[in-house]
Parts: structure tokens; sequence; C-alpha cells
């Protein structure tokens, strides 16, 4: 029984096998031969053209952004101070409308004095409470002209 491991007989020499070869043509003495263009360098530089404009385009956005961020945080410090500033405003303004300071400034500045029981008066109504509807714009315009008219009639007539 022979294995596969002791075959010898596959190291052992062989023939080489002969592949056919394309016929050549003869070229003349002095015809110019056409020579493919090597496009190897164009794509070459064509790949450096793509890679710059890309890393362009990366340091461009991130120029931008970084603009932008520096706009934003300018734009944050405004308002951080805006809002501080609107509520020192407001505490101002509560202090100022205070009643007791209002009321000292009424008494300090303007001479006003607080109001004695001596100047409450009371009224007393002797018949009932009730409630008169006026008369309407258009029924007193009607009556004023009818009123007229009238008075222009009396005038007239002998």
């Amino acid at each position: 029984m022979q294995q596969a491991a002791y075959d010898l007989s596959t190291f052992e020499k062989r023939e080489k096998r002969v592949t056919p070869q394309k016929p050549r043509l003869k070229v003349a003495k002095g015809a110019k031969t056409k020579r493919k263009f090597d496009f190897s360098g164009l794509k070459v530089v064509a790949t450096v053209a793509i890679i710059v404009s890309l890393a362009w385009g990366v340091l461009y956005s991130r120029a931008q952004v970084t603009e932008l961020t520096s706009q934003i945080s300018t734009a944050q410090n405004s308002l951080s101070n805006a809002k501080s500033e609107y509520d020192y405003l407001n505490l101002q303004l509560e202090s100022k409308t205070d009643l007791s300071s209002v009321e000292t400034y009424a008494v300090t500045q303007l001479g006003l004095t607080k109001m004695d029981a001596s100047q409450v008066t009371y009224l007393t109504l002797e018949d009932e409470d009730k409630a008169v509807k006026p008369k309407s714009e258009v029924k007193t315009l009607l009556d004023q002209f009818s009123n007229g008219f009238l008075n222009a009639m009396e005038y007239l007539a002998p």
C-alpha cells in the first residue's frame, strides 16, 4: 500500500508544456511604430489631485466650524451679560416701586399726607337702588332731528 506522502513520482521531471505564441508582425525599418499613451502618470496626478482636494475640503470645513464656534461663544457671552443686566434692572424697578418707597416719596417729595377719618363722607340713598337704562344714540339722534324740524316748521308757519 502506497501513501501519497511517500509518493516521490510527483517530483520527477516532467516535460514542459509549450504554449502557442502569437504571431509577430514584422515592422519595416524606418516605419514609425504607434505607441500607446501611458496613462499611469495621469492616474497618479489625478489621484493626488483628488486627495489634495479632499484634504482641503476637510480643513476648510474645520475652519468654518471653528469660526462658527467662536461666534456662538461670543453670542452666549453677550446673552449672559444681557440677562445679568436685565436681572439688575428688575431689582432696581422692584425696589423703586415697593409700597414703602412709594409712600416715602409721596410724603417727602410731593408733600402728601395720609387720609383722616374726617375726610370720609358716607352717602345714604332714600330711594331704592335702581338701574336706569340710557336711551340709544339712534333714538336720541332722531328725537333731536324731529325737534329741530318741528322748530323750523313753527318758525316758518305764520
